[in-house]
């Protein structure tokens, strides 16, 4: 478990995930908190709040937890402490980004820091497991639309990023720019987007959006450029029938046609933009019919690769009957992702998901399973983030 106190209140004993500081701001990141010396070190490089685990140091009364048994990587175990931390994580960077946007609605201004803050909980996350984050960013259902795309869209952006062995530095610019692609709309009218998302057309009026952000984005004090890049081309098409420029080809920068690429990936699984949520699978086999058009062949190829046929997050019926969701993509055996048993052969739900391999014999039960169909929540008739939620909360 882990939870957000002030600088005043963190005491020896305690152990630090993530401050208010991005980590590249401050050296000094997921550490013990050994003594005093620690925490005026901290104070010299202005933290303010810091993010601890319960699990692995003393809570703010000073009670310290049993620590928490060391566990088998891919283990059922291992899984149900990666997805709560996973939904603690989400649930927390939601939040905040929320209070940040809602901030730029009432027409005040951010800082870089305060967007650091929140890529750098995810990106601690993403390094420790990325599966379980980009499971429930493509799983988790939210009231907060908007906030809710700019969530998952870093998450998405730090996934393909990490698969393409970008530096920490780069890393933490593409989840900034992810995070703040659509700061614009925070800027239009509320109805006007809630029109655009329940019909997926874009007025010329809801076209100002991306504008109104790149406006706002490029007035932040020492923001990269490739920040403003990436909101401000995020809908421009290689055809050039894109907005708000048209660009065309190579006019469109590297990030501008990744953002495209990555922005409709999660509109299409999360439904942003009309309609119902579409299987991960279904969302790709749709985009890839637009490369060229509507997408950069590279980009698409960007996501496509680190994702695999069957994304974490897809839903899958397999042969054997059961129910599974896809949980890692496999490289060398792309049909054979690793996924996460929910059900069993006759259809009654399993007390924790089971993680194994397809296509092999070598796991538990010596049951070589395959895919036989990917499936949406309306055809499963259930979330499965609510069983992987309800597990993940009784997890060591």
């Amino acid at each position: 478990m882990r939870r957000k106190i002030t600088i005043d209140q963190l005491r020896p004993g305690m152990y630090v995930v993530s401050t208010n500081r991005s980590w590249i701001s401050v050296p000094f990141f997921r550490k013990n908190i050994r003594d005093e010396k620690v925490i005026a070190e901290l104070r010299s490089y202005k933290v303010t709040d810091v993010i601890i685990d319960l699990d692995r140091g003393l809570d703010v009364g000073g009670h310290e937890r049993a620590p928490a048994a060391p566990l088998v990587p891919g283990s059922p175990e291992a899984v149900q402490r990666h997805f709560g931390q996973a939904v603690e994580v989400h649930s927390m960077v939601l939040e905040q980004t929320c209070e940040l946007m809602e901030e730029v609605s009432a027409g005040n201004a951010i800082t870089e820091e305060q967007a650091n803050q929140q890529v750098s909980l995810l990106m601690d996350q993403i390094f420790e497991d990325p599966q379980s984050m980009l499971c429930v960013s493509v799983l988790r259902s939210s009231d907060q639309g908007i906030f809710n795309h700019c969530v998952n869209l870093s998450i998405l952006a730090l996934f393909v990023g990490k698969s393409m062995n970008l530096g920490k530095g780069e890393l933490l610019m593409l989840g900034k720019a992810a995070l703040l692609h659509d700061i614009g709309k925070c800027m239009l009218p509320r109805e006007l987007v809630a029109r655009y998302h329940a019909t997926g057309r874009a007025s010329d009026q809801y076209q100002l959006h991306v504008v109104r952000g790149l406006n706002y984005l490029q007035k932040m004090k020492g923001l990269d450029p490739m920040v403003a890049q990436f909101a401000g081309e995020h809908h421009e098409r290689p055809d050039g029938r894109g907005y708000p420029h048209g660009l065309k080809g190579d006019d469109i920068s590297w990030y501008g046609k990744l953002a495209a690429v990555l922005n409709a990936y999660d509109d299409g699984v999360n439904r942003g933009t009309g309609g119902e949520a579409i299987d991960p699978r279904e969302v790709l086999d749709r985009m890839r019919q637009e490369v060229g058009a509507r997408f950069d062949a590279k980009a698409f190829s960007a996501l496509e690769k680190c994702l695999g046929p069957y994304p974490p997050g897809t839903s899958l019926m397999l042969d054997s009957g059961e129910m599974a969701i896809a949980y890692e993509p496999n490289a060398a055996q792309p049909e054979h992702p690793k996924v996460l048993l929910l059900t069993r052969p006759d259809g009654t739900f399993r007390e924790h998901p089971l993680p194994v391999p397809l296509g092999t014999s070598d796991c538990e039960d010596g049951l070589a399973r395959g895919i036989v169909t990917s499936m949406t929540a309306a055809d499963t008739n259930f979330n499965p983030i609510d069983f992987l939620a309800n597990y993940s909360s009784k997890r060591p």
